[in-house]
């Protein structure tokens, strides 16, 4: 093997290696993902674009949320985005250090960039580590774990007669307590989760439609950055 191929084999498994820990996550969460899709009457191929075209677990778990209830389209594509926009910051974060790479390296790394991948090549680069072979590999392989794991829970989903027997009609809510739970750790956090409760509540009370949670998310992300700001200063 010529010295160019050991070197790009090497980089090939760093990044598989990398990989790893994140595929031991994704694998259950994605299998969750697919089964509640499933059991929220989404067809195989809907369920699979949503991991093949947003990949990204928050927002997909929150889509099939609304889908499940009925919410209108344009409330769950203002909802995604609101959710998926931390990605932009965190593709700008890493640009900087992409200048020599080829273009299909930058649109695999931003593509299919995530909060697990980003904290790990961000470690790779304050370490002047932020090898594109690698990265990408890392990326792929996190992404292809995710869109499989969303096809075997979604065939699960399928050979479960009884979901309620099973507790899967909670899954989806305890999920989005959990993850209410982890943004809670500040004063930022918390004041954005009662911002936020308190406007879904009051516009539902109003009979504000599926309008309500859009509108909440928004107040409370509003008063979230506010905080932080004030806090700063």
């Amino acid at each position: 093997m010529q010295k160019g191929a050991r070197k790009t084999a090497a980089s090939v498994e760093k990044g598989v290696r990398q990989a790893f820990p994140i595929v031991l996550g994704y694998a259950p969460i994605g299998t969750a993902y697919g089964l509640l899709a499933q059991q929220a009457g989404l067809g195989l191929w809907a369920t699979l674009g949503m991991s093949i075209f947003v990949f990204a677990g928050a927002s997909q778990f929150m889509a099939v949320s609304m889908i499940q209830s009925g919410v209108e389209t344009a409330v769950i594509i203002g909802s995604t985005f609101m959710v998926n926009f931390r990605h932009v910051l965190m593709s700008a974060s890493v640009a900087p250090c992409l200048g020599s790479w080829k273009t299909w390296q930058r649109l695999l790394l931003g593509g299919m960039l995530t909060d697990e991948t980003f904290v790990l090549h961000s470690l790779n680069m304050g370490r002047n580590d932020l090898n594109p072979i690698s990265a990408v590999t890392l990326n792929v392989t996190a992404y292809v774990t995710w869109a499989t794991a969303g096809a075997v829970g979604y065939n699960l989903g399928a050979m479960i007669a009884d979901p309620k027997a099973w507790g899967l009609d909670f899954a989806l809510p305890a999920m989005f307590v959990g993850l209410l739970l982890s943004a809670c750790g500040n004063k930022a956090g918390i004041i954005a989760a009662v911002a936020g409760g308190a406007v879904s509540v009051g516009l539902h009370l109003l009979n504000a439609g599926s309008w309500g949670a859009f509108l909440g998310a928004l107040a409370g992300a509003t008063a979230g950055v506010f905080f932080m700001k004030e806090s700063k200063d």
